[in-house]
């Protein structure tokens, strides 16, 4: 009876330090065993995809030859443009205008408004003393050649001693006084800026209405004037004031 009271109570001893001894192995990191997941396996499509062929492209190559840089004048600041003839020193229409780049160089310029002025009216009636703008536009010199016994020297209506072509002009582009060719800021956003241009008809001939003795001649004269300007050869400059001759005036001269 006692050796059976003693096995039990071995048996109870050793069921509680089981637990025990578990416990101790599951905080082993050894103790857990690889884990490796099995997946599904799906077996192979049978078909094969097919994709449409790209179409094939021609090398590309651009237009223009090996003389495109020698050819391009727009970024060459002493080569008159194409909008110029041989003799302009500005130009009133331009195709070629970047209006575009104008506009983004008005938009990042926080100084614009200090730059710029213009009076954008302009006529005889605010700029010649006794001529109104009406009767500047129907002076007439049709018959007057410039020549001294010619008849349309002695003929003819009102107008100038020494006939010439007014206009009141927005230049595009126009030679600043370095001789390069600037882009002036006109027509883009509500910014113009106009300029009375009067040039000679017969520069070095004879004035209206003289006679042969007094040696007369008419000469052309000129003003400088400062405007806002754009080089599209360096952007970085953004807008700038230059420097312009234009035609002003055409007058007579007596000589001593």
């Amino acid at each position: 009876m006692a050796l059976k009271m003693m096995l039990l109570g071995l048996m109870v001893v050793a069921a509680l330090a089981k637990p025990e001894l578990e416990a101790e192995e599951s905080a082993d990191p050894q103790y857990y065993s690889k884990y490796e997941p099995k997946y599904p396996s799906y077996p192979k499509p049978s078909y094969k995809p097919s994709y449409p062929a790209y179409p094939a492209y021609p090398d590309y190559k651009p237009s223009y030859d090996h003389s495109y840089k020698k050819e391009n004048y727009y970024c060459d600041p002493r080569t008159p443009p194409k909008c110029a003839n041989a003799s302009a020193t500005f130009c009133l229409s331009d195709y070629e205008y970047p209006a575009q780049d104008i506009q983004y160089a008005i938009e990042y310029d926080p100084l614009v408004l200090k730059k710029y002025a213009d009076v954008a009216v302009q006529s005889a009636d605010n700029l010649i003393a006794g001529v109104t703008a009406l009767q500047e536009k129907n002076f007439d010199y049709s018959h007057y050649k410039g020549k001294f016994y010619e008849e349309g020297n002695w003929v003819g209506g009102e107008g100038y001693i020494c006939p010439s072509d007014v206009i009141y002009a927005r230049p595009k582009r126009a030679l600043n006084v370095d001789g390069e060719w600037r882009v002036i800021v006109q027509d883009v956003a509500y910014y113009t800026q106009t300029q009375r241009v009067e040039t000679c008809l017969f520069a070095g001939a004879s004035c209206r209405t003289l006679a042969p003795c007094h040696r007369s001649s008419c000469v052309q004269k000129y003003v400088y004037h400062r405007m806002l300007s754009f080089d599209p050869c360096n952007t970085y400059r953004g807008l700038f004031i230059d420097i312009f001759k234009l035609p002003s005036a055409c007058s007579c001269r007596i000589p001593a």
